[in-house]
């Protein structure tokens, strides 16, 4: 009882640590209570991703959002891990302080998933404290929520301990961790596909690091391995597949813009540049921050004596760092699909990964064999630090950066709801984007104004003509559209804008405009998440099992 005890008192003073420094956190993020647009407009684009999922099991596209166009990005953009914050903005009544709540419980949600995969692989709550505080308050994750707002690829950052820890298990022998790695990998992909690609590529080296350790020196090794590799890699398809299959089918249809082709090799970091931003608080650099440098210089000192598995993290955090250089020969890899990395300084995050367990640990063997008060006073030292950080680096921000808009309580919902962006948007609509985005309808190929509505689900024009008449609406068309004139279903046809164009009556008309999801993409959907449900049943079936052992044992 005393033991059940002592583990509530533990875990409450741990929770309410990482909740403070969630919500300081999300206090700097917004002193005043409204928020800075500094890089760009991303956050009115994951505001409307957010608040336009309320009809997402109807319809892929919601005519309150997106500027009123039928804009498809919930089709081409994952959105089944911000579903939370749906639900936290209908809780509260408002955007804004819906956002500001989510954010503290990312925030909370990454300390709290690095703290337990570390404790499930170390069994250190000293290192696990210290890796959970130095991975979320790292000086690259502060650059994507203050500055870039990247809410998905910050989102993602939550589940990362989660994969490689399960990678780190099933490499280690222990293959039962198959479904974690499954679990992790899925919810990776279905918050940001980019982020997931960055992992695969970092977790392709691990397979040949893993031949210097006499464990895989054995034929059965490689097929156990093999065997749960390929369970973790068909489970992780078949859980993605709502995604996928529904965005190819959509692309093969028509052609849909990307967002921006940017030179990967000019986006790389410059090896001297991305050392020289380091020593300095501007995360507008997008850097590793002094912390990270610190533990790259440990590194140099403590890897050649350390334990084989340290030294796969300390390999995994240079090559990360690497990879973000131009040492890596980017420019090769220009005309592949690659390119939709945009950024190669998307690895530092995984470096500040590996580099916040690999400081984490060095700094747990130093002072192993000191009293609980000097454990404690590390503890703290390196949270003051890594809080002063936060702080230092945001108020620089801030005070140094113009902000493109200033998002208050009053503004708010005409920002989201005017807000108009041209990715996946059908490439015939580019040349005509000022049209659609000022609601110009073509009569007959000439352009006029007509007074529409919306619902979530319906876009609603009424028209008159004493003849039949072609009808150009500035709805973006995508396959699944369904078109009725005075509840009548008529076609609908891509015009030459790339805009819904249908043929009226004579008299008057009753236009409604709405989307479904295709046969396929409801066959895709239900697919994934009968599969992720599956997922979680069988990890949580493991956990299970594994508790009743451990108390057979003890």
């Amino acid at each position: 009882m005393m033991a059940n005890h002592n583990k509530i008192i533990k875990y409450t003073i741990i929770g309410l640590t990482f909740l403070i420094i969630s919500i300081f956190y999300t206090f700097l993020f917004a002193p005043h209570g409204s928020i800075h647009l500094l890089d760009s407009y991303d956050l009115l684009f994951h505001w409307n991703r957010i608040d336009s999922l309320g009809n997402i099991l109807k319809s892929p596209t919601n005519f309150d959002y997106w500027n009123h166009v039928g804009n498809f990005t919930n089709m081409f953009y994952p959105w089944l891990t911000i579903l939370p914050g749906y639900l936290i903005y209908k809780l509260v009544g408002t955007p804004l302080l819906g956002f500001l709540i989510f954010l503290t419980l990312i925030t909370f949600l990454t300390m709290v998933s690095a703290y337990y995969f570390m404790n499930k692989w170390a069994h250190n709550t000293l290192q696990s404290l210290l890796f959970a505080i130095i991975y979320t308050l790292s000086f690259f994750r502060l650059a994507s929520v203050f500055y870039r707002v990247g809410v998905a690829e910050y989102l993602s950052y939550i589940f990362m301990p989660m994969v490689f820890y399960a990678a780190a298990k099933l490499l280690a022998g222990e293959f039962e961790s198959w479904p974690i790695l499954a679990l992790g990998m899925s919810l990776i992909i279905l918050t940001h596909p980019l982020t997931a690609v960055t992992v695969i590529i970092i977790m392709l080296p691990l397979p040949i690091l893993i031949l210097f350790n006499k464990i895989s020196h054995h034929w059965q090794y490689w097929g156990e391995l093999l065997v749960n590799g390929a369970k973790a890699i068909v489970l992780v398809i078949i859980t993605s597949v709502g995604f996928f299959l529904p965005m190819i089918e959509q692309k093969r249809a028509l052609q849909i813009n990307r967002p921006a082709l940017l030179d990967l090799a000019q986006t790389a970091q410059s090896p001297y540049l991305l050392f020289k931003n380091s020593l300095h608080t501007d995360i507008r650099s997008y850097s590793l921050g002094i912390i990270a440098i610190v533990a790259l210089i440990l590194i140099v000192l403590f890897v050649w004596q350390d334990k084989f598995s340290y030294r796969i993290v300390a390999i995994e955090a240079i090559i990360a760092v690497i990879l973000s250089t131009k040492i890596f020969p980017w420019s090769s890899l220009q005309n592949t699909p690659l390119n939709y990395l945009q950024f190669p300084w998307r690895f530092l995050n995984i470096a500040n990964f590996f580099l916040a367990i690999y400081l984490s640990h060095i700094l747990v063997k130093i002072v192993q064999k000191f009293s609980a008060i000097v454990k404690l006073m590390t503890l703290l030292t390196v949270m003051t630090a890594c809080v002063l950080q936060v702080y230092m680096s945001a108020q620089q921000l801030f005070q140094q950066t113009q902000p493109l808009a200033i998002i208050t309580s009053q503004n708010i919902n005409r920002q989201i709801h005017e807000f108009n962006q041209l990715d996946y948007y059908p490439q015939k609509s580019l040349p005509y984007s000022k049209q659609i985005k000022h609601h110009l309808f073509l009569v007959d190929g000439v352009k006029t104004k007509l007074n529409y509505q919306t619902t979530p689900d319906i876009y609603q024009v009424k028209y008159y003509n004493k003849k039949s008449a072609t009808l150009d609406l500035p709805i973006l068309f995508y396959k699944g559209v369904h078109a009725t004139i005075n509840n009548v279903t008529v076609p609908a046809h891509s015009s030459h804008r790339g805009t819904v164009q249908i043929q009226t009556q004579s008299g008057v008309n009753n236009i409604e405009i709405s989307y479904q999801y295709t046969v396929l993409a409801k066959g895709a959907l239900a697919i994934s998440c009968f599969s992720l449900i599956g997922l979680v049943l069988i990890v949580s079936e493991h956990k299970w099992q594994l508790l009743k052992k451990l108390r057979k044992v003890y």
